[in-house]
Parts: C-alpha cells; sequence; structure tokens
C-alpha cells in the first residue's frame, strides 16, 4: 500500500441504508471481506486526515478495530452525513487544502486513481476535480477547501455533485482506466456483476 499524505482530508460516507440491496450492502462480502473495507484500505496513509461518517455501529466498530476515525450519527439525509464530515475536518483545525469525499460501496475503485485525482487537484487547487469514465462522472471528488461552507449546506438528501453542476467551469476531469471502477453497488446484482468482472480481470 503507497504512503502519499496529500494535504487533502478525505471524509468517506458509509452511511447509505441499502434499501434495494435488501440488507446493509457495506457488510456484504466481497473478495472476503466487507465491502466497506475496501475504501478503508485504499485511503490509508494517502491523506492527513480521513473521517468515516456512518450510521451504522457495525460499521464505527469495523473502524474501531482498525484505528480508524469515524464518527456515527444518527441523521436522515447524505446532505447530513456531508455536513457532519466537513464539520469533523474543519474541528481538527489543521490546514488542509482540500476535501476529498469517497463513497464506500465502489470495490473495484483503485488506489492509483486515488493517488492521480490527489496529484491532479495539487496541480489547480482552487477547482472541482472529479473521476470520469469517458462522459461519465463518478466519485470521489475533490473540492477547494473554500467551498467547506456550501458543502455544509446542499440542498437536502443532496451530495457534493451538486457543486460540480453548479460551478461546471471549475471541474477537472481526471479519467479511470477502468469504467468498473466508478460502479457501485446498489443491488445484489450490482455486487454479482463486479465481482465476476474482478474475476475476469485476474
Amino acid at each position: 500500500m503507497q504512503t502519499a499524505c496529500f494535504p487533502i482530508a478525505c471524509v468517506v460516507l458509509a452511511s447509505g441504508l441499502g434499501t434495494r440491496f435488501g440488507a446493509n450492502k457495506l457488510l456484504a462480502p466481497f473478495q472476503g471481506e466487507p465491502l466497506v473495507q475496501h475504501i478503508l484500505n485504499i485511503t490509508s496513509n494517502l491523506f492527513v486526515q480521513r473521517i468515516i461518517v456512518t450510521r451504522h455501529a457495525e460499521i464505527k466498530k469495523l473502524c474501531d478495530e482498525q484505528r480508524i476515525p469515524c464518527l456515527l450519527h444518527s441523521e436522515p439525509y447524505l446532505s447530513d452525513t456531508v455536513r457532519l464530515g466537513v464539520q469533523s475536518i474543519l474541528q481538527q483545525k489543521q490546514e488542509v487544502q482540500g476535501l476529498l469525499f469517497a463513497t464506500s460501496d465502489q470495490p473495484l475503485l483503485q488506489q492509483a486513481s486515488l493517488i492521480r485525482l490527489c496529484q491532479s487537484f495539487l496541480q489547480q487547487p482552487h477547482k472541482i476535480h472529479r473521476l470520469y469514465a469517458d462522459e461519465t462522472p463518478g466519485n470521489p471528488l475533490i473540492f477547494p477547501i473554500n467551498l467547506a461552507d456550501e458543502l455544509q449546506q446542499l440542498p437536502q438528501d443532496k451530495g457534493g455533485g451538486v457543486l460540480a453542476k453548479k460551478y461546471p467551469e471549475l471541474v477537472v476531469r481526471v479519467p479511470v482506466q477502468d469504467k468498473y471502477e466508478l460502479f457501485d453497488v446498489d443491488t445484489q446484482e450490482n455486487l454479482l456483476t463486479l465481482f465476476q468482472h474482478a474475476q475476469a480481470a485476474k
């Protein structure tokens, strides 16, 4: 696992309820580990700050066991998860240039893509940097720190993508090598598809 320690804060969003999945998808097994473990692994040692924001006590326990900072909450909306993550970062009063938001259900996302995203941001730290597969936008995104206030005031149940749409002139596209890196898991079928792709790629 590569160590870079970018001057960027990483907020991992892990509060989804998994309604379409039929269970807590983040704890579903994928290649021998809970699905959420992948994002914990590939974000390790890359950032000056990292916080996992979750509604799930099981994920809080998983993070505690690995000594990963985790905020357990009971707020209902995605916008709440983003706001709480930003507040937690800002309370540390550690200087960061950007805020990276990652979801927890992209099991094929590569650490190399995260690193390229961070490197792109450092070249233009006043812009929004986002992973793309061709013309399709995906996660993660990195926002300049001067958008922290707006990230705390997102419309109800919306994420940072709202700001990417609001400021299209600020968006820098960072391509991934494999479109499946940006695929997330909403259903059991999604999980099977990504597992099959991972096996075929070996």
